[in-house]
């Protein structure tokens, strides 16, 4: 097993202006990973997957993937 952080956002408790919240897991693979977060967050929607272990790591490839130019 390997260390996953999940981003995922709570539409009911979120601005759309605010980050994703990290799940950090231990999982077989990316979609194990995802289904630990929706298991314990089952309102939730997953974002972004990562293998690893840092958050601050995940939201910068999240951010830099969805880079929406205005």
């Amino acid at each position: 097993m390997n260390n996953y952080i999940v981003l995922y956002r709570t539409e009911e408790i979120m601005s759309p202006f605010d980050p994703p919240f990290g799940f950090e897991c231990e999982a077989d693979d990316a979609d194990h990973a995802e289904e630990q977060c929706l298991n314990a967050y089952p309102d939730s929607g997953v974002v972004w997957v990562i293998e690893g272990d840092d958050y601050l790591k995940a939201l910068d490839q999240y951010w830099h993937e969805n880079e929406v130019i205005l």
